[in-house]
């Protein structure tokens, strides 16, 4: 009797344990969950970048100019009037066929560019015939970077033995890549894509900073070119809530908001605090009246 006397109080105990192990888990998400309002982004015409930033500073706001791993290229006059003169060139597309295509992606803080090929048809395992033909590639290498066709080969020749000795399962096998270091002619591709193209689209996602030109002749998508514009963010702290303001040069502004979930927010009080923000920025207050605010009340 004693032992299933323990034994009970034993099981007891592990039941409590559990249970209150449970209860600290719970009140750990509820404790660290949090709502939240964000934005889609208008642009504001007019708008002083640095001078939206110097008022938010004199406002008592926390600045912060956001980064990004691309480069800045010298002595592109257009560009620099265009897109500003802080402006970064992020990644450079070039287009095969309506299928395979060549991204190059600059990390300018490594000094490398990262060369990665897909394949939008491909449903196996990526092999060496879903790359484009080797003469392809090394035209847009040698276009792209300051090498010549030699260093180009010995680089399809690389990512070529990288796919015949992958693993197929390991993450990223269907996109493989290559890390170049050699100096990149932004340049001759910037002169080469208008030049070919017949047509020039731009998209821009308006406080992200991102921007993004693609160039086409006739129907046939020739590549694109995706930049980032200057950018910051703008935070107000107040009693427990958080409001951020994202804008870019280009005169782009979202919002996003954020508290604990448990707390009242209602998107009418959000509202009067960015139009007070914005007022004291230097934009527009009306602006705020344009924004469409999604709410989330959990993360999880």
């Amino acid at each position: 009797m004693n032992a299933l006397r323990w034994a009970a109080v034993a099981l007891v105990g592990v039941v409590i344990v559990g249970v209150a192990a449970y209860a600290v888990f719970a009140g750990v998400l509820i404790g660290s969950d949090v709502a939240s309002y964000s934005s889609d982004g208008v642009t504001v015409s007019d708008l002083e970048y640095e001078d939206t930033l110097d008022r938010a500073a004199a406002a008592g706001y926390a600045v912060e100019r956001v980064g990004s791993s691309g480069f800045h290229p010298e002595g592109i006059d257009e560009l620099d009037a265009e897109l500003g003169p802080e402006y970064e060139a992020f990644r450079v597309v070039f287009d095969h066929s309506e299928t395979k295509r060549l991204w190059a992606t600059f990390y300018a803080a490594e000094g490398v560019t990262v060369v990665t090929f897909f394949a939008d048809d491909n449903r196996g395992e990526f092999t060496v015939d879903d790359l484009p033909p080797d003469e392809w590639i090394v035209d847009r290498l040698t276009l792209l970077f300051e090498m010549d066709e030699a260093t180009a080969e010995s680089y399809v020749e690389e990512v070529k033995e990288d796919v015949r000795t992958g693993d197929p399962s390991e993450p990223g096998a269907s996109t493989p890549s290559i890390r170049v270091e050699e100096p990149v002619d932004f340049r001759s591709v910037y002169d080469e894509l208008p030049t070919r193209a017949t047509t020039v689209n731009e998209s821009s996602s308006p406080g992200s900073g991102w921007h993004v030109r693609e160039y086409y002749a006739a129907d046939e998508k020739l590549g694109s070119i995706e930049f980032v514009l200057s950018r910051a963010t703008v935070t107000h702290e107040a009693d427990g809530y958080t409001y951020r303001v994202h804008l870019d040069y280009h005169g782009g502004v979202e919002v996003d908001a954020q508290t604990r979930a448990y707390r009242s927010f209602e998107e009418e009080d959000v509202r009067a605090v960015f139009r007070q923000m914005f007022e004291e920025m230097g934009i527009p207050p009306e602006t705020v009246d344009h924004l469409q605010l999604e709410y989330r009340g959990s993360v999880w």
